[in-house]
């Protein structure tokens, strides 16, 4: 029996559906129903909540997939922090003493960061880690680390996913967002001596790392094994739309600036530190979690068709 959390998110959702159509057990619990899935496959309940304990051992969960969390880019930082660390940590302790055997946790690759500048740390494994401001990312590490202190005590086997941007048919986060909208006007921002290679995964190669990651343990890159430019992905994106590329090319500080202001005004829906994270290369070598979980089904041409086409 697994345990998911999140299960109505973009994500989750998916992953239940599958585990359905599998024909695996699961339980799946969100602060939200989600309508697609059978009333008994999920429970609305927060993270947070001490009842996930009970949960657990009356439906003898002994795996668990942690991908609650919060996603919203304008939210109070304190309830971001409570939702993000304390619902982890009742997660990892209510999953470690009941006895669970595997535990897998769904962070990000933006805990990567910006590897050329100074004042990051390293993980377990020997990454360099450097987010800066990147709340949403900081908070991935916290629980990541939670997560590692856990399975040391009540000695589970951990997971760790590091995803690329996550993208699906017809849009996809923030940044599948903006390539969807090149494919329809040609235009997309760059910074200015900035083209780095950017991760993309498609949705459905995300849920099967996931499924085929539960017993496993260690820290995996998740994103399609070739890479492509930020130049190369938004331009292949205005070719599939019948538009010429249109780059607009501007410097980093300023452009940061700029944005951030039209954000706290509401006339940009695109958060500044998406285009601050355009100048980043947080990709790595993913043979290793080829070699565990399996090669993604998705290559980036095709994760950039399915998200202009669909």
């Amino acid at each position: 029996m697994i345990l998911v959390t999140g299960a109505a998110g973009h994500i989750g959702k998916r992953l239940s559906g599958k585990l359905i159509d599998d024909g695996i057990d699961f339980i799946g619990i969100d602060y939200v129903h989600n309508p697609d899935i059978p009333v008994y496959r999920c429970r609305k309940m927060d993270v947070r909540d001490r009842s996930v304990f009970d949960l657990i051992r009356e439906n003898k969960v002994n795996s668990v997939i942690h991908m609650a969390f919060s996603t919203k880019p304008k939210m109070d930082l304190k309830t971001r922090y409570d939702i993000d660390i304390n619902g982890s940590k009742n997660i990892a302790e209510c999953a470690g003493k009941n006895g669970v055997k595997n535990v897998v946790f769904i962070s990000s690759g933006r805990v990567y960061g910006n590897s050329s500048a100074p004042g990051g740390i390293y993980d377990k494994e020997g990454n360099y880690l450097n987010p800066g401001d990147d709340f949403y990312a900081n908070d991935k590490i916290k629980a990541e680390n939670i997560f590692i202190e856990a399975a040391a005590k009540y000695g589970f086997r951990l997971a760790i996913l590091r995803l690329g941007i996550v993208c699906w048919s017809g849009k996809g986060g923030g940044i599948g967002g903006m390539i969807k909208n090149t494919s329809e006007n040609g235009r997309f921002i760059r910074l200015s001596g900035k083209n780095p290679p950017i991760p993309l995964v498609h949705v459905n190669d995300v849920i099967n790392a996931s499924i085929n990651a539960v017993g496993k343990e260690g820290i995996f890159d998740v994103y399609a094994k070739d890479k492509m430019t930020l130049s190369e992905i938004f331009s292949e994106a205005a070719r599939l739309g019948g538009r010429k590329p249109f780059p607009i090319t501007l410097p980093e500080k300023p452009a940061v600036a700029i944005l951030w202001l039209l954000w706290k005004l509401g006339i940009s829906p695109i958060p500044p530190l998406f285009v601050k994270m355009l100048g980043y290369d947080i990709t790595r070598d993913v043979s290793k979690t080829i070699n565990i979980l399996g090669k993604p089904a998705y290559t980036t041409h095709q994760i950039i068709a399915d998200i202009v086409n669909g």
